[in-house]
């Protein structure tokens, strides 16, 4: 709690120092203004007569913010060019300028704070007067928040470098448009280009022709055939015999006629 009664006593000093009040003043001009517009607006499409009335007010109030903002920033200016006329003496210039410009549009406020007086008195709609008053206050209100705005960002320029308006390296490496400075010891050189080689023909030997894959073995073992369906191998014997005709082959016989032997024939000895 001691730091919160703390915080607010400095505040309440700062409000006396006119540097700081200015600072504090200049954007509640511009986004006053801009709200005030904006419900005013509103007002006109939704026909509330008290959103009307509470545009008004907030716009009336926003252009008086504008003389407090004048004087403190008047009676800013001479401390600041005792600090700066030194070290940074075209921020000093600068700001004399702004200032002066800011001087030079009081004109649009006071005319601004009148209309949108005469358009509370009167009415928004309530006839043709009323009408033109809400409308000369909404033209008003927008190019004085413009004004405001315009001269918030020359103050930007002269005490923020992060927002001059002058080109960073990472700009001209992103752009193309400006070449990279070449070191005056080292003169550049065209660059040098390379004949490319002949392109000479090779005969490719023919690939081996890749032997047959083995058969692969059967998953399933081979049964061993039954004895008593295989018939028994005949002898081996040096000498060919002549078979003797058995009863099977009776039946491919030629027929004996009747009466008659067969003749029994020996075969020839073989040497």
């Amino acid at each position: 709690m001691s730091e919160f009664i703390i915080q607010i006593e400095k505040l309440f000093r700062a409000f006396a120092d006119p540097e700081y009040r200015y600072l504090l003043l200049e954007p509640l001009i511009s986004y006053g203004l801009l709200t005030g517009v904006a419900l005013l607006v509103a007002g006109f499409f939704t026909r509330a007569p008290r959103l009307q009335i509470a545009a008004l007010i907030v716009i009336g109030i926003a252009a008086m913010m504008y003389f407090p903002y004048r004087d403190a920033r008047i009676e800013a200016k001479p401390r600041l060019e005792q600090i700066y006329k030194v070290d940074a003496p075209a921020r000093v210039s600068e700001f004399a300028k702004t200032t002066e410009d800011w001087v030079a549009t009081s004109w649009k406020f006071k005319l601004l704070i009148l209309c949108a007086f005469a358009t509370l008195m009167i009415g928004v709609q309530r006839n043709r007067l009323g009408f033109a008053l809400s409308l000369t206050t909404i033209l008003l209100g927008l190019l004085a928040a413009k004004n405001s705005m315009w001269l918030n960002y020359q103050d930007a320029l002269a005490y923020h470098p992060n927002l001059k308006r002058h080109e960073a390296p990472i700009d001209r490496k992103s752009s193309g448009s400006v070449p990279a400075p070449s070191s005056p010891r080292q003169p550049s050189r065209p660059p040098a280009t390379r004949t490319p080689a002949a392109i000479v023909a090779q005969p490719i030997a023919p690939a081996a022709q890749a032997p047959k894959p083995a058969p692969k073995p059967s998953a399933f073992p081979t049964p061993y055939p039954d004895p008593r369906t295989v018939a028994p191998a005949p002898p081996v014997s040096s000498q060919v015999r002549t078979p003797i005709p058995g009863p099977e082959d009776a039946s491919h016989a030629l027929p004996i006629p009747f009466g008659k032997k067969a003749r029994h024939v020996e075969p020839l000895p073989r040497f």
